[in-house]
C-alpha cells in the first residue's frame, strides 16, 4: 500500500465523510493560522505514541503547513499496518490558495 497524495479539490468532498478522520500534525504553536474544518489536532511528534488511539476503521488523511511531514505521517501509519492513507500535498498553504475555508483553531 502507498500514501496516497490529494490536492486541495480532492480532499474538499472528503471532509464530510464519515470513514475520514482528518489530522493536522503541525504544532501547536502553528495553529494560530487556523485549522481544516473537521481537522483533530495531533502533532507530529505525538504520533508515534497516539497512532494506536486512532479509529482501525477510518481512512487517515493528514496534513501540515507545506505537505513534508504529512508524507513522513502517512509512511509511517503505513508502516505500522494501517491500509488507507493519504496526505494533503502542499499542506495548509495548498488548501489556503485554493481559497479553501480555515477555520480558528
Amino acid at each position: 500500500m502507498s500514501l496516497k497524495h490529494l490536492t486541495p479539490d480532492d480532499l474538499l468532498p472528503l471532509l464530510n465523510d464519515q470513514d475520514v478522520m482528518l489530522i493536522d500534525i503541525r504544532n501547536d504553536h502553528e495553529l494560530v493560522s487556523g485549522i481544516l474544518p473537521g481537522a483533530m489536532h495531533l502533532p507530529l511528534g505525538n504520533l508515534a505514541a497516539s497512532l494506536d488511539q486512532l479509529p482501525q476503521d477510518k481512512k487517515l488523511v493528514f496534513y501540515c503547513r507545506s505537505g513534508v511531514r504529512s508524507i513522513s505521517a502517512g509512511e509511517f501509519a503505513l508502516s505500522q499496518g494501517r491500509q488507507d492513507v493519504s496526505h494533503l500535498a502542499g499542506g495548509i498553504l495548498a488548501w489556503a490558495n485554493a481559497g479553501h475555508s480555515i477555520i480558528a483553531a
